[in-house]
């Protein structure tokens, strides 16, 4: 058994898999649907590549990783079992806002792999701003998904100015902003909610 535990060495194994497949650069990266570049950085070792790209790449190429401890069961470990609404609850009141960011990018893969938006009641959240963007998020997947949005959604007001979740815990600059805004999916932009589609549509 051979142990991947550098960047390099991952790199190394995927580089030597796709060669014994005979498959290109370009076509490794059409097939796991990331770029040539990701592929370039990837078998270079780089190590900062995203992870759920990466096991995009290793499932294409018949890889996959071995936990040497077993891997924890239960709801808190299962995104299509989670509580959302306990979660963001929890993560609002204690003011994680930058872990909550990545728990919507969460909720929204989890939805679209499940088939249906996992919230189908209100979240009952005390901060509105978090509420609409759940709501949004919510009718987002509905809409790809070719579903009616749950009703809660209905109810939950549009905010009165233009919000980023990621102002919450950090400053964002006037390119990133138009960019962002012009990238969010309608369904959110109609809550003034703003954030890029591919922050959210990773299923």
């Amino acid at each position: 058994m051979t142990s991947i535990d550098t960047p390099a060495a991952a790199g190394v194994i995927i580089r030597a898999r796709r060669q014994e497949r005979g498959l290109s650069q370009q076509s490794l990266a059409e097939s796991a649907g990331v770029s040539r570049k990701f592929i370039i950085d990837l078998e270079a070792g780089h190590e900062r590549a995203e992870l759920g790209k990466t096991m995009a790449v290793l499932h294409t190429l018949g890889v996959s990783l071995t936990a040497t401890d077993a891997i924890p069961g239960g709801s808190d470990y299962d995104p299509a079992r989670r509580d959302y609404a306990e979660t963001f609850a929890q993560l609002i009141n204690s003011r994680d806002f930058e872990f909550a960011i990545k728990m919507l990018a969460d909720y929204a893969t989890a939805s679209l792999k499940a088939g249906r938006p996992l919230l189908q009641r209100s979240p009952r959240l005390k901060e509105p701003h978090w509420s609409a963007a759940l709501a949004g998020i919510t009718n987002y997947t509905a809409h790809r998904l070719g579903q009616p949005a749950p009703s809660w959604t209905k109810r939950v007001k549009a905010l009165n100015e233009a919000w980023m979740p990621a102002e919450s815990y950090r400053s964002v600059r006037g390119p990133m902003k138009k960019l962002t805004m012009s990238e969010t999916p309608a369904e959110l932009a109609a809550l003034n909610v703003f954030i890029r589609e591919r922050s959210l549509a990773t299923a």
